[in-house]
């Protein structure tokens, strides 16, 4: 009854994911255009997934760094709708085993797409290539990376913590500008570079995070 009601349910102005490929199903053997690029239009037997190799593609999005993470979760959900594997708990052997793969797979996905760093990190990757470990050797930067540090040690009083929390967040939107601006103009010797930078700065944001949860700060 429920692949009765979705089906019935995937309409063009309800669905998100409105691609078609058109494959020989693993369940029927025909040659079919995916519904929802999920089911096979014969049979309704879930599919596996088509591009595993680039989670823009899984996910349905444009590959490009400023992309919409409202579009992004609205997909997101709109694909575990369908993949959850209790939905498939009554269905044959080989269709759970491929729900609770793809399901696993989008997961992955969105969190890599869905932050700034795995994302960029993410689309070096698909570029072949990757940020070296300790690439960063200007003195000046690593100083200041020491002092935040520091800063961040010493922080006691909510507003100390606060304050270097408005202070980082603003930089890693800035490293995210100029991210944009690289991946753009396809300099990836400057994106590694600015990833570097990020990484740094996403360790201490993450250490900010953790005093607040600590302290029991409420932003």
């Amino acid at each position: 009854m429920y692949f009765i009601k979705l089906f019935a349910s995937l309409s063009t102005r309800n669905l998100v994911l409105l691609q078609a490929r058109n494959i020989n199903c693993w369940s029927c053997g025909k040659d079919t255009t995916l519904v929802a690029n999920l089911f096979c239009s014969n049979c309704k037997t879930l599919q596996k997934p088509d591009n595993v190799e680039n989670y823009f593609k899984l996910m349905g999005v444009d590959e490009s760094y400023d992309l919409d993470e409202e579009d992004l979760s609205k997909r997101y959900k709109q694909l575990q709708r369908y993949l959850h594997p209790d939905k498939y708990a009554n269905r044959n052997e080989m269709e759970q085993e491929i729900s609770a793969k793809y399901s696993s797979l989008v997961n992955e996905a969105y969190r890599t797409l869905l932050e700034p760093l795995p994302r960029g990190i993410y689309m070096l990757k698909l570029k072949g290539k990757q940020i070296e470990e300790n690439m960063e050797t200007d003195p000046a930067f690593l100083m200041e990376i020491m002092e935040k540090n520091e800063e961040v040690e010493n922080a006691e009083t909510e507003a100390e913590i606060m304050k270097l929390n408005k202070e980082i967040k603003l930089i890693i939107q800035d490293l995210q500008k100029r991210l944009s601006t690289a991946f753009f103009g396809g300099d990836m010797k400057n994106v590694m570079k600015l990833l570097g930078q990020m990484k740094y700065y996403s360790s201490i944001y993450n250490q900010i995070q953790n005093s607040i949860r600590n302290k029991g700060i409420i932003r």
